[in-house]
Order: structure tokens, then C-alpha cells, then sequence
């Protein structure tokens, strides 16, 4: 019963901390369409995308490996400093590099990122940011490991508080640059909170190098950096195509149409996290494997696909609750959008069980694929179809990237004679 008081707890703290995620996302978007604008949007979109590449190479991808081992040595008072230290010293030094990197080379990310040489402060100032981002990430994860979720959940519910009050003010207050500098800068609060919050669990810290423990970092680093870099690298790419070929509103017509997918895939990305990665991991039968993908693919997949119906046929009135009547383009990029979205959906379940194995090679080659295609496809239809050609390649890269997964797994999905991972 302690076990299931215990889940219950978990389970209702982290639908708590969705619920705030998802209404502070919903009013700073809606705040984005009525002050900045299709063009503020994009611009926007560009610069997030960016810090989620910078999180991703400042911490390698190390954040699953940390949540593990703060778990398994939150007893050993000697090996868990060793991975305190450890983790100090590889964030300490891949923070430092890249923010003298960022620093250095300001204006050139100011002209391939964001198209403007005028930007060349957000990346200065960004780059004295990088290492805190860094240690916030560390800190945040190491307390998802101690397993103390009450904690968790107030530092994620203080960083939606943060999030909505400096964007939304300065956003209010200085339009586009306003929103620009609250997200470059929103991280430092971030940073305090989970270092404040860490310190009641971990009063003391030692800086200790295990050769051991950076090892296996690095082993789990290797599923999470490629997706971390080169996803959102790959959003960046199509943004500027996009700018080049259509203009700036065209972006940022593109990007609302990502954020409705934005929303409901918090919800869905949530469920893999919280329900059905750790049930698979515990449990290595392929045989069980089987009927979690067909729970999920009778009991959510019909619910899921009855709402991207009903969207589409509310899609108007959706346009006009999330954003204003200036994005009425959008109308025209759903259908293809939403079909897209469906095969992404169908795959998480199936994608699953590549992190649950840790099997790198097969998540990084079927990831690359479906890079490539996103990327060629959206250049290659952008020029044939204009901005609906950007959602024929969304959708037909992620048919072909639910196709090829299957085809990876199809002898564990299919062969009842194989039961166990081999």
C-alpha cells in the first residue's frame, strides 16, 4: 500500500506541475500573438531553439545518467560526492567552453540565427547565462534522482511562476526585445531555485573526480545529445528557409502551427515519462512490451485521433482562442499538420523501448532519418508548394519515420517466440 500511496503522490504532483506548464504556455502564447506578432514569433522560436541546444552540449545529454545514479547512491554518502564532483567538474568545463565560444563568436551567431547583427547582446549576454543554465539542469536532476518530488514540483511550479512574470512584464513592456532579453535571462531564476532547493537535501559538496562515474556518464549521454542538438538546430534551419522564401510572417505562421502540436504532446510526452518508460524498463519481457503498445494503441490512440478530428473542425475558432485573427493563414496548415502528428504519436510508444534498452544505435540512425527527411523534404516542398509544402514534409517524414520504426522492432512486435530482450 506504501508503494501505491507513494505512486498516487508522484503521479498527482507531476499532473499539478503539467497543469501550470500548460496554462503559463497558453497565456504567454497568446500574449506573443496579440504584442509581437507572426514575425515576433519566429523571431522568438529561433531563440529557443538555440538555448535548447545550448543546454543540450553545456550538460552532453548527461541528465538521465545523473537521475540514475543520484538514485542508486543517495545511501552511499562517499559515491554519491563522487558523482557530485564529477558532475561539477564536466559542467563546470563544457559550460565554460561554451560560453566563451558564444561570447566570442556573438555576432555570427546574431547573423545565422537570428538574420540581425543588431542581436549581438542577446548572445553576449546569453553566454554569461550558459553556465548557469548548466548547473540548474545538474541540480534540477539530481533532485528528480533523491526522489524528493515535492521539491521537484515546487521548482518546476517556480519556474512557470518566473517564466509568466519577467517574459510576460518585459514582453509587455518592451515588445520584442523585452521578450527577447526575459528568455534569455529567465534561467538565473531557474538557477537559484533549484540550487536553493538542492541545498537542503545536499549540505555539503566535495569536488571529486571518478573516472567510473564520468564513464558511464558519457554512455548515457549518447541517445540524448544527438536529439538535443540536432532537433532543434534542424527548427532553426527550416525557420530560415522558411524567412528566405516566404518572409518572416510565413515563420511565424508555421510556428503557431507547431505550438498547437506543442501542447498536446506535453500531455502525451508526460504519459510515456511518467507510465510507460518506467513499467517497460522494470520489466524486460518483450511479451509485456507487446501488450503496453496495444493498451496504448486501443485505449489513447482512438481518443487521440477523435480530438485531432475535432480540432480540425474547430480549427478556426482554435486559431482565434490561442493567437488573434492575424494567423488566420494557419487554417490552411492543419490537415497535414495534424496527420503527421498522428504517426508521431503512434510512434512514442514504439520509440519507448529503444530508451528503455538503451539501445543508442538504432534511436540515433532512425533519428538521423528522420532529420534528413524533415529537413530535405520541408526544402525541396517549400519550393513547390509554398508554406503548406512545410507540413506535406512534416507529415510525410514522420509516416516514414513510424514505418522504419516498425520495421526495427517488427520481431519483438510481432514474433510471440521471442519473450525476452535478447
Amino acid at each position: 500500500m506504501r508503494i501505491l500511496d507513494t505512486l498516487y503522490k508522484v503521479f498527482s504532483f507531476s499532473l499539478v506541475s503539467i497543469a501550470v506548464k500548460f496554462v503559463v504556455s497558453f497565456l504567454l502564447t497568446k500574449l506573443f500573438a496579440l504584442l509581437l506578432g507572426p514575425s515576433g514569433i519566429a523571431i522568438l522560436g529561433n531563440l529557443r531553439s538555440t538555448m535548447q541546444i545550448l543546454v543540450s552540449s553545456s550538460t552532453l545529454g548527461m541528465q538521465q545518467g545523473i537521475i540514475r545514479f543520484a538514485s542508486e547512491f543517495k545511501e552511499q554518502q562517499e559515491a554519491f560526492q563522487k558523482l557530485l564532483g564529477t558532475s561539477h567538474i564536466i559542467y563546470g568545463l563544457t559550460s565554460l567552453l561554451v560560453g566563451v565560444i558564444l561570447f566570442f563568436f556573438s555576432s555570427h551567431f546574431a547573423i545565422v540565427i537570428l538574420q540581425n547583427e543588431t542581436y549581438t547582446w542577446l548572445f553576449r549576454a546569453l553566454a554569461f547565462v550558459v553556465p548557469l543554465q548548466g548547473f540548474h539542469t545538474l541540480y534540477f536532476s539530481i533532485l528528480q534522482g533523491l526522489g524528493n518530488y515535492k521539491r521537484v514540483v515546487w521548482v518546476e511550479l517556480i519556474m512557470n511562476v518566473c517564466n509568466l512574470t519577467i517574459v510576460g512584464f518585459l514582453t509587455f513592456r518592451f515588445g520584442l526585445s523585452g521578450a527577447l532579453l526575459a528568455t534569455v535571462c529567465v534561467p538565473v531564476f531557474y538557477f537559484f531555485s533549484s540550487a536553493s532547493f538542492l541545498k537542503a537535501n545536499v549540505p555539503s559538496l566535495k569536488i571529486v573526480w571518478s573516472k567510473w562515474i564520468a564513464k558511464n556518464l558519457f554512455l548515457y549521454s549518447l541517445m540524448t545529445l544527438f536529439s538535443g542538438i540536432a532537433f532543434p538546430l534542424l527548427l532553426i534551419l527550416i525557420r530560415n528557409h522558411l524567412s528566405n522564401n516566404l518572409g518572416i510572417d510565413a515563420v511565424g505562421y508555421w510556428e503557431a502551427m507547431n505550438q498547437f502540436s506543442y501542447f498536446y504532446f506535453i500531455l502525451l510526452n508526460s504519459i510515456m515519462l511518467m507510465y510507460v518508460l518506467p513499467k517497460i524498463t522494470a520489466q524486460t519481457s518483450n511479451g509485456f512490451y507487446r501488450l503496453q503498445v496495444l493498451e496504448y494503441l486501443k485505449k489513447l490512440m482512438p481518443l487521440f485521433a477523435l480530438f485531432l478530428v475535432s480540432l480540425f473542425f474547430m480549427r478556426k475558432h482554435a486559431i482565434l482562442v490561442l493567437f488573434s485573427s492575424e494567423f488566420a493563414p494557419v487554417e490552411s496548415l492543419f490537415g497535414w499538420q495534424l496527420l503527421g502528428d498522428f504517426f508521431r504519436a503512434l510512434t512514442l510508444v514504439l520509440s519507448v523501448y529503444f530508451h528503455a534498452r538503451r539501445m543508442a544505435t538504432p534511436y540515433i540512425l532512425i533519428d538521423m532519418l528522420l532529420f534528413l527527411s524533415l529537413y530535405m523534404f520541408t526544402v525541396f516542398f517549400v519550393d513547390v508548394y509554398g508554406l503548406v509544402g512545410a507540413v506535406k514534409a512534416h507529415f510525410i517524414s514522420y509516416f516514414i519515420y513510424f514505418i522504419t520504426t516498425v520495421f526495427w522492432l517488427r520481431k519483438i512486435l510481432f514474433n510471440n517466440n521471442v519473450t525476452s530482450n535478447a
